[in-house]
């Protein structure tokens, strides 16, 4: 599973490659608009290649005229750029996006990293990657806070999960264990995607996924949510750690991410003590010191 940072830096090589074709293209189209402009590029690098053997044959009287009849040739150019209306940096590399220099991140006036507009392509294959291929519609900007009429509430239960996804959590407990915990039908998953999804757009790895699912996902996936830097698993029960050893993978899990203080966060329509008393007894435990989103469910 590959972060987003690693999506990017692998289309490096193709975005400079980009940026070599459209040089290429502006000096090809210049050149056709003014081949007067061609005729005096080439002198100049005719003029370069002699200065450079003169240089090996440490000839101070070539070097010199080679100098002076550079300068001249570089103002004749500058004039023909200017009759004809050309660009002065036609044949000078520029970035693509000028946003983000083609780093693939921007910086905000708080210092955060973000992904860039431009890497759309990159974050939708992260998406599908981490867990949420099938939530491409889910948007943090669609996310209603007046949604059932408890518009408070739920705009704490955001703002609380990005604190999660930030770690500014306020609280002085130790445990990187949460539980959302709401009833049903109340919008716990789309609000648990589009934090994964902030989590992406922030440089972060983070992964989405049902509990029940964790007993058919791949070793190598496994792995990898041990230690991503933020970690959701949905339709969370005490029933589906009793079945096709879940409690075990799902312990595993935990056990991992707390040694490095990862956040996780559990999402689930069950309170706390009732998930607490009939959950597998490895994953009782860890959740007796879990720290809640919100107020419990049902």
């Amino acid at each position: 599973m590959k972060t987003i940072k690693e999506l990017i830096s692998e289309s490096l090589t193709e975005v400079a490659a980009s940026r070599e074709i459209n040089r290429e293209e502006s000096i090809r189209r210049a050149y056709k608009a003014c081949p007067e402009l061609k005729d005096i590029d080439d002198q100049i690098l005719n003029v370069r290649n002699n200065r450079f053997i003169a240089v090996i044959d440490k000839d101070e009287r070539l070097i010199k005229r080679f100098d002076i009849a550079e300068e001249e040739l570089q103002a004749k150019r500058d004039k023909i750029i200017l009759r004809n209306n050309i660009d002065p940096e036609f044949d000078v590399i520029k970035n693509i996006c000028d946003k983000c220099g083609d780093t693939g991140f921007t910086k905000g006036s708080d210092g955060t990293l973000k992904v860039c507009s431009c890497r759309k392509r990159e974050l939708e294959t992260c998406y599908e990657n981490s867990g949420m291929a099938d939530f491409t519609s889910y948007k943090m900007k669609n996310y209603r806070d007046d949604y059932l009429g408890d518009a408070s509430g739920r705009k704490k239960i955001k703002n609380e999960l990005l604190k999660v996804l930030l770690g500014l959590s306020e609280s002085d407990e130790k445990s990187s264990l949460w539980i959302y915990s709401a009833a049903p039908q109340s919008g716990k998953t789309f609000l648990s995607v589009c934090v994964c999804k902030t989590a992406i757009n922030l440089g972060k790895s983070a992964y989405y996924g049902k509990c029940e699912d964790l007993a058919v996902i791949g070793t190598d996936t496994l792995d990898d949510i041990k230690r991503i830097d933020f970690l959701v698993l949905d339709d969370f029960a005490d029933s589906v750690t009793m079945t096709n050893n879940i409690g075990s993978i799902l312990n595993s899990i935990l056990e991992i991410r707390a040694a490095s203080k990862l956040p996780t966060v559990l999402v689930t329509p069950f309170p706390k003590t009732e998930l607490v008393n009939k959950c597998d007894m490895r994953i009782s435990g860890k959740l007796s010191s879990a720290r809640l989103i919100s107020k419990e469910g049902r």
